[in-house]
């Protein structure tokens, strides 16, 4: 990730939207941005066709009161898909750093959707950022959304950024990514946000919602909760409901290693019984190291995993165990580390969160 030092100062809501006119420039917040005055709805920068390729760095500056909710009107039985978040699309040469935005994102309608409060769909490089707000997303066919408080689909690299949002949908969410594709990597962030699933979704992960790529020293604290009308498809012979919510994400097929997960798991079944509250995943058909962990009286998950490869239950720790960190195997905690366990802390952090 090469640093830029020429770039256009983004000091006004106006300025932001004038960054879609060129979409392969280098930016630069000069101060925070206040976007509560926005007439309508903030168009997002990058779409589909045509990603942000450029560079914005936030200099440590916020974009405050965003709305980027999108709203797509189509024929029944027609989908378009659309990238909804500060950013539409972020394409594989974009970077985005070192910004905070706080807002509200999500989706209406009877389309699929991508979206996040930072991001609808990365492919570039998001490191250092932070969301905070609100992502809801309502559809009668929203099994096909994919929510995330940072970002909705990930295919880059998202490293050092956390998101404490909100994220109320259908379809497949996370506490910081929706899903993470096969090329994606996250890398050292976390979540910390409320995540709520509901009606016809697959259910919701804590971090990460569907994982197909890599998830490495990060982790989740959020309570997450299932809420299901339908069940996605995803019914065993016997009538049960395999999908569900866990403390970590919701099925993993690709790989997590040192990362752990904290938040309380409920699970709310009104048909069919489904699975109990889990620690790491609901379903796990990749591979989950043997350093990731759960605590197993603040998720209240006695089990890991539900179906697939399951994980040793030795992996779930109690709250004091989670509060030493001999507990954790191969975490780095010395003072040039990536964990640190601050004083009276229940669970490690990760070190750069000190300098914040």
């Amino acid at each position: 990730m090469t640093q830029v030092t020429g770039y256009k100062l983004v000091n006004s809501l106006a300025d932001l939207n004038q960054v879609s006119l060129d979409l392969a420039g280098n930016y630069a917040l000069g101060k925070d941005v206040d976007a509560t005055t926005a007439p309508t709805a903030y168009v997002p920068i990058g779409t589909g066709a045509t990603r942000f390729t450029g560079q914005f760095d936030g200099m440590g500056h916020t974009i405050a009161n965003i709305y980027v909710e999108q709203a797509v009107a189509i024929a029944p039985g027609q989908y378009a898909v659309v990238a909804s978040g500060l950013f539409g699309v972020i394409g594989t040469a974009g970077v985005v750093r070192d910004i905070s935005v706080n807002g509200t994102g999500g989706g209406v309608g009877d389309y699929g959707i991508y979206d996040g409060i930072l991001a609808g769909v990365n492919y570039g490089t998001i490191a250092g950022a932070h969301t905070s707000g609100r992502v809801l997303a309502i559809s009668n066919e929203s099994i096909r959304f994919v929510s995330g408080g940072l970002v909705g689909g990930n295919y880059g690299t998202v490293t050092r950024s956390s998101s404490d949002a909100k994220v109320s949908a259908d379809g497949t969410l996370g506490g910081l990514v929706g899903r993470n594709f096969n090329t994606g990597v996250i890398r050292q962030s976390y979540a910390s946000g409320v995540v709520f699933a509901y009606g016809h979704g697959a259910g919701a992960g804590g971090l990460v919602g569907t994982n197909e790529g890599l998830i490495t020293q990060s982790y989740a604290t959020g309570p997450v909760t299932f809420l299901p009308s339908y069940c996605g498809g995803y019914i065993t012979p016997h009538g049960a409901c395999t999908s569900g919510a866990a403390a970590l994400v919701q099925s993993n097929y690709g790989t997590i290693e040192q990362s752990f997960a904290t938040g309380k798991v409920t699970q709310i079944f009104t048909f069919a019984g489904g699975p109990p509250p889990l620690g790491i995943a609901s379903t796990n058909n990749g591979t989950v190291a043997n350093d990731v962990y759960w605590n197993i009286e603040t998720t209240q998950a006695t089990l890991g995993v539900y179906r697939g490869t399951s994980v040793p239950a030795a992996n779930g720790l109690t709250t004091a165990q989670m509060s030493t960190p001999s507990s954790f195997v191969s975490y780095d905690f010395s003072p040039t580390g990536v964990w640190a366990m601050p004083a009276g802390a229940t669970h490690p952090i990760l070190r750069w969160q000190l300098e914040h």
